[in-house]
């Protein structure tokens, strides 16, 4: 029979082709983006999870912070329910109002999913999961999964269905401010499925406790340094996360932490811990609990209060400075584009930028 172009078929046939060729395409796609999703259910601790950020240009370095909140209804709560959570670079998860859970990207090899056990949280009917997501380089990832423990179902987990607030209101912590209408807010970017990247295949690490209810334990001194340079004092070691009272403010707080048990210079001890404030909020807590006694912060309006939340005694808590040596020398301090930021501003304030002590 002798070939025929296209254009010479009759128009139903035409019609047909093109609608065999569109359904090809539409098949693949669908394959395209469920092989992933169903790789991820099968083979990895996280199910669905995707990793998630906000929406930035890929330009932008500036340090960042900012909540992804989930909505989510349980007609019966499940009797037990762990939280699997990781975030480069910082987070703070908060179940229903309560904090419960911080945490810090460990890198390596993989990914340590922390994991929490929070089921007597869960409520009958609307529940909301917020974490408060910290990078100073900008970029970053959330991934997490809350799941019934029995059945491993998955309750929750990091997709595009979050939503992204840039700044902290009562409301959205309490509850009581509405998620999907708000204009303030937006949908999840999201990264993919894991492995990605150095973030690697996700493993689940060894269950962690929810951050206490004790009472903090504010600092015996406080004293100005030098412009916004302030030294902390509880005339005691202590351990857990450090926290700080600030006023709020509409741009992000950024600034730096120096803590130690002997009183340090900032600039020639090894930073500690950025800070990284979210627009609106008054308050800031370390991701990590930490064992000092002097804790210097640069670079943020000058805080009211610091005190420590005591934390049970982790093996994750920072290493001995003599095992950050090679062959018994101590290398120089690296720095961070945190760092030189608030240093950078630190430098143009009156009496700082001449001063050779800092």
């Amino acid at each position: 029979m002798p070939f025929r172009p296209l254009s010479t078929l009759s128009r139903r046939q035409g019609w047909r082709a093109w609608l065999v060729l569109a359904a090809c395409v539409f098949t693949l796609a669908l394959a395209v983006r469920a092989v992933p999703a169903l790789r991820a259910r099968d083979g990895l601790p996280t199910k669905e999870a995707q990793w998630i950020w906000k929406v930035i240009d890929r330009k932008d370095h500036d340090p960042i912070a900012f909540y992804a909140i989930r909505d989510f209804d349980l007609e019966s709560p499940p009797g037990k329910a762990r939280l699997l959570i990781t975030a480069d670079e910082e987070y703070v998860a908060l179940l229903n109002g309560k904090r419960v859970a911080a945490g810090t990207f460990a890198g390596g090899s993989g990914t340590q999913l922390d994991t929490y056990e929070v089921g007597p949280l869960l409520l009958r009917g609307g529940n909301r999961l917020i974490i408060e997501l910290r990078s100073g380089r900008g970029a970053g990832g959330l991934l997490a999964t809350l799941e019934d423990e029995a059945t491993r179902r998955p309750i929750v987990v990091s997709d595009e269905s979050w939503r992204i607030f840039p700044r902290h209101e009562l409301g959205l912590v309490r509850g009581w401010l509405s998620i999907d209408r708000r204009e303030d807010g937006e949908p999840a970017f999201c990264w993919g499925y894991p492995p990605i990247g150095r973030w690697g295949r996700p493993r689940v690490g060894r269950p962690e406790p929810l951050l206490p209810t004790a009472p903090l334990v504010p600092a015996a001194s406080a004293r100005p340094l030098s412009g916004s340079i302030m030294l902390y004092d509880w005339e005691r070691e202590v351990e857990g996360y450090l926290t700080l009272d600030v006023p709020p403010a509409d741009k992000p707080g950024v600034g730096l932490l120096y803590a130690g048990a002997e009183p340090l210079n900032p600039r020639r001890a090894p930073l500690t811990a950025p800070v990284l404030i979210l627009p609106g909020r008054h308050d800031w807590m370390d991701t990590r609990p930490r064992r000092f006694r002097y804790a210097v912060v640069v670079g943020l309006a000058r805080p009211a209060t610091a005190a420590v939340l005591p934390a049970p005694v982790r093996p994750a808590l920072p290493r001995d400075p003599d095992e950050m040596k090679v062959f018994g020398i101590e290398g120089p301090p690296l720095r961070t584009p945190v760092e030189d930021e608030v240093w950078s501003k630190l430098q143009s304030l009156p009496g700082v930028a001449r001063r050779k002590d800092l």
